[in-house]
């Protein structure tokens, strides 16, 4: 809506006085109103005191909602005791964690609340955002370049059973450095800095969930030369050109314009900072890890020393291991089939209706259809059929 005031000189009441002329405009209407210089002197006064109103109302919860981040933190520091950067006593105790966690909690939606998306708000927040997508993407192409760098150069086939190569994106407190300050600060009354190392201690005793940002692995198991980044599961598909913006309400429509990366949107939704703890962040890492595993048993099997044996091998160190290991009550085939179904759970439990010898019944308990694998020759009950039993789970896990 627009609205003009015109003063009508020409035209003077017996008063002496001039006129106004209100004009209002909305969707190509107008409306005009002539009131005296008394009318529109009520006018103001109503106005200013109903804006006047509005503005003492709105300081008034902001100041509540300041007083309970402090007093929350306040209780908060009542559990963790002083000197934070070093103090970790507190985690010791599961019901002081728990404690914290929650307190924690209400204080990012009580910033949240309090968050308005100032001017200089919303431009550390193209900032901030730019920075973590910056690092996303880096993080995604470093662990891709390692590993393909691993493979060629530093795997060993005789040695390693596994390669994990894996990258984070995290945010830690490290000091004074990792806090930058802004100039309302004051205005959410929060102690930022302390806030950010009792939310770190909460991480190292597992209360909250993984610390990581974003995070991508690669394992030598998925590995071909030829496989692409998609493939290798190292790409970004989180971050396709569409806004999280949804994350950062009550503010959202002030950074519509912002394409807010899924780091905004994990730090906000899934950890317990708020929009304003965000904005201050200044120490992000990003660390990409390389493992190279080697798996034995006490016999000096490797990992799935079975893909790389023959039946006869195969044989002979299930029945080795039967005959020294079962109970005096347990027979041969018995401690044979179920050392086997436990060794190769995940196996039975992976069960699709074209394998051989999948057979399927339907759960007593339920309506669902269950799938289950029934060997040929069972060792269970007969001894006999051990070697037959035996080269029947050798042929289906090798498959």
């Amino acid at each position: 809506m627009q609205y003009k005031i015109i003063c009508r000189t020409d035209n003077l009441n017996k008063n002496d006085e001039a006129p106004l002329c209100l004009q209002f405009y909305h969707d190509g209407r107008r409306k005009k109103i002539v009131v005296s210089l008394t009318a529109f002197d009520i006018l103001r006064k109503y106005f200013c005191r109903k804006i006047g109103k509005r503005m003492i109302m709105k300081n008034e919860q902001h100041l509540r909602l300041r007083e309970q981040v402090q007093k929350i933190e306040q209780k908060i520091l009542a559990i963790t005791g002083d000197n934070v950067e070093y103090n970790m006593e507190w985690t010791r105790s599961q019901r002081k964690c728990e404690q914290v966690e929650r307190l924690i909690w209400k204080r990012k939606h009580l910033l949240d609340k309090m968050f308005v998306a100032t001017p200089e708000e919303v431009v550390r927040m193209e900032q901030v955002n730019n920075r973590l997508y910056d690092l996303t993407q880096k993080m995604y192409a470093r662990t891709e370049a390692i590993f393909r760098k691993v493979m060629t150069a530093t795997y060993d086939p005789e040695s390693d059973d596994d390669v994990e190569v894996e990258g984070t994106l995290k945010f830690l407190a490290n000091g004074h450095s990792s806090l930058l300050p802004m100039a309302n600060d004051d205005y959410y009354g929060s102690n930022f800095y302390e806030m950010f190392f009792i939310i770190n201690w909460l991480y190292t005793c597992d209360v909250l969930d993984l610390e990581e940002i974003e995070q991508c692995r690669c394992y030598l198991s998925e590995y071909r030369p030829e496989m692409s980044s998609k493939e290798l599961g190292l790409t970004d598909d989180l971050n396709d050109g569409t806004t999280w913006y949804e994350s950062v309400q009550p503010a959202a429509d002030k950074l519509s314009h912002i394409c807010i990366c899924h780091a905004i949107h994990d730090l906000s939704c899934h950890k317990p900072y708020s929009i304003p703890d965000i904005l201050r962040m200044n120490d992000f890492w990003v660390e990409v890890t390389v493992k190279h595993q080697h798996i034995v048993e006490q016999d000096g099997s490797r990992l799935h020393w079975w893909e790389r044996c023959s039946f006869e091998e195969f044989r002979d160190k299930f029945v080795h291991e039967a005959e020294h290991n079962r109970a005096p009550q347990i027979r041969l085939g018995q401690e044979i089939y179920n050392r086997t179904q436990l060794y190769f759970k995940d196996y039975f439990d992976s069960l699709t209706e074209d394998m051989p010898n999948v057979e399927k019944y339907k759960s007593p308990f339920s309506d669902k259809v269950c799938l289950f694998w029934r060997p040929q020759k069972d060792c269970f009950y007969i001894d006999e059929n051990i070697d037959d039993y035996l080269r029947e789970v050798y042929e289906f896990v090798r498959e």
